[in-house]
């Protein structure tokens, strides 16, 4: 039996939120899908002229593939970001089936404090990101979160579109453990 604690194995979360990537991130990944799906004619006749006949036949394969597989790959691995608190660990995941987590013991945070950060300027972009200066950055939308001091003197900020509350839950465990 494993002693390792997983979000499954401990129901009684203080804490729970999930966040979907802005609106327009899906539309564009259905706009690369339909683009793709629609085409196959054109790929094909230029990937025949590169490969000499050979496009024609490997053309909508891979364009399906990349067209309609990749985008749901995106949307199942990694474009939602669920956080969640319980007594003892924090828990962040991208995606609906996992592909990115972390998991924190309480007791290694030294502080908690509110952040609003300019993704464009700090970060180019939402998703897991390491900042200028060095700390590692997990967002999902929005611009405002709460960055983590770490034991190891490491920074962490999570992206929250309620973190006051995410802050506040984070405190007393902190202060708890003390």
């Amino acid at each position: 039996m494993s002693s390792v604690a997983t979000p499954l194995s401990r129901p009684a979360s203080i804490f729970r939120e999930e966040q979907n990537f802005a609106w327009w991130v899906y539309a564009l990944l259905a706009l690369w899908s339909v683009s793709l799906v629609l085409a196959p004619p054109f790929a094909s006749e230029i990937l025949a002229i590169r490969a000499g006949g050979l496009g024609r036949s490997v053309a909508l394969p891979f364009v399906t593939i990349v067209g309609v597989g990749l985008p749901c790959l995106l949307h199942v691995g990694a474009l939602r970001m669920t956080t969640v608190v319980t007594s003892g660990y924090l828990f962040v995941w991208f995606g609906w089936v996992p592909s990115y987590r972390v998991c924190l013991d309480v007791a290694d945070i030294r502080a908690v404090e509110l952040v609003r950060f300019q993704t464009s300027r700090d970060h180019v972009f939402w998703g897991v990101r390491r900042g200028r200066d060095g700390e590692r950055i997990l967002s999902a939308r929005g611009d405002r979160g709460v960055r983590l001091t770490l034991s190891d003197g490491s920074w962490l900020v999570i992206g929250s579109q309620r973190p006051e509350e995410l802050a506040g839950v984070l405190e007393k465990l902190v202060r708890r453990g003390l």
